[in-house]
């Protein structure tokens, strides 16, 4: 196979990478024996997996050059890919997490395809997990959850499931992974100019307006934060795990979406965390969510890096007040994201993510304001249970890149009824983590013993 380059949004990626910031993103699976499976379960599916064949983008590494481009590896070596693992005992979820957290902080290597998948044993309960780590510029989505899932059988009777490198990546659009990056025609270019002019007229305009809280080219209103450190390569990560089916109700009760009950949570969890080692911030904590164009017909690379600032509601002290400011937050957003251009919208991406950009390019980064104090992110996952080999997928977590001066990471992925939270943070900057994900739950039980109240009081 030839080289080919990859799109200018994907390429990104690899210009952002530093020793301090790998641009990886990686994902936690965790799935429960069959029925009946034999000793030879682990040995057996481990043979399996190597023998596969390994199709493209999976056998391709970075080709040298000044472009970024893909070509085949002619020294690939399975065995480095694929790991096979055991956990220390009693292999709970504390030492689930040690070792994610160990795997994640470690960069891919550029002389190999950038990948690794490493299947994990020995979790309690007769379970064992699957760990993938690969880097963002072949993921088209704001994570590798979706990738993981599609590659996932739909019965529990089904064997020999292909693993993840004997199929294809799905990308978010028609075309391939990667491919050949062309120019558009004149046409194309004398519409995409054009809005273009428009876009970055608007931006100036807010830039003008002093009223204007939530431009993310010239952002105001992002306090400082300890999430704002520069930060090393060492990671973190915890998760959390509840049912949809709560979090459906508190939004009927509450005349709230899901969405707004989940940033709820986000800031229920934040100002707690930070309250208690003295941190929080007097004005709100400002999350940043991704920006997805998919339901408009309109392609936009996962891969970007773009978003919408939405203030967490981390100044609020009663829980409901919270949520309303949380809510009149989300009103915004929902409205900045209707406004975003059908036309342009890698040149609008571009455009509106220049700071970010900019905030990494070292000494540099320090002078830029920064644009928000973390990342959230929420991904449909699937509805129905899943199965690799007739082991049901329990839970997924989905665990994100960090770049310099963003420390934390929340991002939700919905499974069969539940909601996976994987919290990803700077080692260094969030010590105990893992606090986080336990005060995610309480704020659920929090809102829902508020709720209960009022409707008392009624």
């Amino acid at each position: 196979m030839s080289a080919t380059t990859l799109k200018p949004l994907d390429a990104i990626w690899l210009m952002l990478e530093s020793d301090e910031t790998p641009m990886h993103v990686g994902v936690l699976a965790t799935f429960r024996k069959p029925a009946g499976a034999g000793t030879r379960f682990y040995a057996d599916m481990a043979r399996e997996m190597r023998a596969a064949e390994v199709v493209a983008p999976w056998n391709l590494r970075l080709d040298k050059g000044p472009l970024a481009r893909l070509a085949a590896d002619p020294g690939f070596d399975i065995d480095y890919h694929f790991r096979r693992s055991a956990l220390a005992q009693p292999g709970g979820e504390r030492e689930l997490g040690r070792m994610i957290s160990r795997l994640h902080s470690h960069p891919l290597d550029r002389r190999r395809p950038l990948w690794e998948f490493h299947l994990i044993e020995g979790l309690e309960g007769d379970r064992f997990a699957f760990y993938i780590k690969l880097h963002h510029a072949l993921v088209d989505a704001v994570n590798g959850v979706p990738m993981l899932l599609s590659a996932l059988a739909s019965s529990a009777r089904a064997r020999r499931t292909p693993p993840l490198w004997a199929q294809p990546i799905a990308s978010g659009s028609d075309g391939d992974l990667v491919e050949e990056y062309r120019l558009p025609d004149l046409a194309q270019a004398v519409d995409a100019l054009g809005a273009v002019g428009k876009v970055a007229a608007g931006m100036l305009q807010s830039a003008l307006r002093p009223s204007e809280r939530n431009s993310f080219l010239f952002p105001r209103g992002t306090p400082k934060s300890t999430l704002n450190r520069r930060i090393n390569s060492q990671r973190r990560f915890a998760t959390q795990q509840f049912a949809v089916a709560r979090c459906t109700a508190l939004a009927e009760a509450t005349g709230s979406t899901v969405n707004e009950i989940l940033t709820y949570l986000c800031g229920s969890t934040l100002r707690r965390f930070f309250k208690e080692y003295n941190a929080l911030p007097d004005s709100s904590l400002i999350g940043m969510m991704p920006v997805s164009l998919q339901e408009r017909g309109e392609h936009i690379a996962g891969n970007a890096i773009a978003g919408i600032r939405v203030p967490l509601g981390t100044d609020v002290g009663d829980p409901l007040a919270r949520l309303a400011a949380v809510k009149e937050s989300m009103k915004k957003v929902r409205a900045d994201r209707a406004s975003l251009p059908a036309e342009a919208v890698t040149p609008y991406v571009m455009m509106r993510a220049a700071p970010l950009y900019a905030s990494q390019l070292g000494a540099l980064g320090r002078w830029i304001p920064p644009q928000f104090n973390l990342v959230v992110s929420n991904t449909h996952g699937a509805d129905k249970a899943l199965y690799f080999n007739g082991a049901k997928l329990e839970a997924v977590y989905p665990l994100s890149q960090l770049m310099q001066f963003s420390a934390l990471s929340i991002d939700c992925v919905s499974y069969a009824g539940t909601f996976n939270i994987g919290f990803t943070g700077a080692r260094d900057t969030l010590p105990h983590l893992q606090r986080m994900a336990v005060y995610f739950g309480k704020a659920v039980d929090e809102l829902e013993e508020r709720v209960a109240q009022a409707e008392v009081a009624q």
